[in-house]
């Protein structure tokens, strides 16, 4: 048997930057933030659900620091009938999204998101837009991104702290509300909350589960642009999950394109190798993007899954090299039908021109007997990784895989 996720490049483990680090966060977990309403930037008149706050974060500077934040509950919540909460973190480009809110709260779940960036929403009071038109940095806030790492600086002169505190503060912020079941408040994170969020979590053990997405630890394998600029030193001996995703327990599922531009699969791959409790969804083609990353089905299963409430995801079980090829043992939950198994290869690694692959994934189908798929395996194939895909009753599309494979792992497992 070969386990569904192995990779070439274990962990390197804590340093003596990381040992800071958590002495730092250490003390930011048991921070108090103070949460000031601001009713006249409530994001929807007719949802009073969903209220604007700021949160006292991390001083700078001499001065008090606060995130501004959209946070809600679902209209049965109460403290005799808490639910659980999930803390949402945007990605690059990104700010405080209502409307992210307004889906997990619909979905039974309180839930926070926050603006990482020190950014205010400026526009019309009352009135909720998404455009980036309408959040404007605030320089009095915090460093600004653009100093998200600065070589021979406290950690207090990051930007990164300030990210990365902020999901550990929104996470107290919520937790700390008598409707919040405080034993099960997960994260999800898109692209640079991926990465921020994904290095949070491990910060902060008071996290349930944790779904990254794109964004992930192993930036110092990654063969994109993005992991260019983080194998910088003061960057990636720092900042990078990969260093203590070997210590957290919670269940940690990643989920990744196979192609994306700023994070590769083998990053995300090794993520799922390294921790306790890992597992990944390379999912071929996927788009990047806030509104892609956070509509993902697969990750409201797996919270529910998390929270022992609704249907789990597709999931795969056990992989195994055959004479020919491979094959994959997996489970499918109640609703989930007309299955389809791939196999996606390449001749060569995954090496990037400017954003894109320089070579196109290829494909073969897999043949499905019960819940065992098998594969051919072409002699050519470089790096590959096996796929599912299935349907609910309800018309969604679900995405499980395993890791990627490279020759030289496959033929020595």
């Amino acid at each position: 048997m070969i386990k569904p996720y192995v990779s070439a490049h274990p962990s390197p483990g804590g340093n003596e930057n990381t040992d800071k680090l958590k002495a730092l966060f250490s003390r930011i977990v048991k921070m108090r933030p103070v949460v000031t309403y601001c009713p006249e930037k409530d994001p929807y008149p007719d949802d009073k659900r969903i209220k604007a706050i700021l949160f006292s974060g991390l001083p700078f500077n001499g001065h008090e620091t606060r995130a501004f934040a959209y946070m809600g509950f679902p209209e049965n919540a109460s403290a005799d009938s808490p639910v659980p909460g999930m803390v949402l973190v945007h990605g690059g480009g990104g700010h405080a999204y209502a409307e992210w809110v307004r889906y997990w709260i619909d979905n039974g779940y309180a839930a926070i998101s926050f603006d990482g960036f020190g950014q205010r929403y400026v526009g019309p009071d009352n009135t909720y837009d998404a455009s980036l038109d309408f959040w404007k940095y605030d320089p009095s806030a915090q460093p600004p991104m653009e100093d998200y790492a600065i070589k021979d600086k406290a950690f207090e002169e990051h930007g990164f702290t300030f990210f990365v505190a902020d999901v550990v503060l929104a996470n107290t912020v919520l937790r700390r509300d008598k409707r919040v079941m405080s034993g099960s408040v997960g994260y999800t994170g898109i692209s640079w909350g991926g990465i921020g969020g994904g290095l949070a979590v491990c910060l902060d053990s008071r996290f349930s589960f944790a779904a990254p997405v794109y964004g992930s630890g192993f930036q110092f394998v990654s063969k994109t642009e993005w992991g260019e600029v983080f194998r910088g030193e003061g960057v990636s001996d720092v900042w990078d999950a990969g260093l203590l995703l070997g210590e957290p327990d919670m269940p940690m599922h990643w989920f990744n394109s196979d192609s994306d531009p700023f994070f590769d699969a083998n990053a995300s791959t090794a993520c799922a190798a390294a921790a306790k409790n890992g597992s990944l969804t390379l999912i071929h083609g996927f788009t990047h993007g806030q509104i892609e990353g956070s509509a993902l089905p697969e990750i409201l299963r797996f919270a529910d899954e998390m929270n022992g409430k609704g249907q789990r995801n597709i999931k795969v079980m056990s992989v195994r090299r055959t004479e020919n090829g491979g094959e994959i043992s997996f489970s499918l939950p109640d609703d989930v039908q007309n299955v389809k198994a791939f196999l996606y290869y390449k001749t060569e690694d995954l090496i990037y021109s400017g954003k894109y692959l320089r070579e196109s994934w290829k494909s073969v189908f897999g043949e499905l007997t019960g819940d065992t798929a098998f594969f051919p395996v072409p002699a050519n194939a470089h790096i590959f990784y096996f796929a599912l895909e299935g349907q609910t009753k309800g018309g969604q599309t679900l995405h499980a895989s395993t890791g990627t494979y490279t020759r030289e792992i496959w033929d020595k497992n």
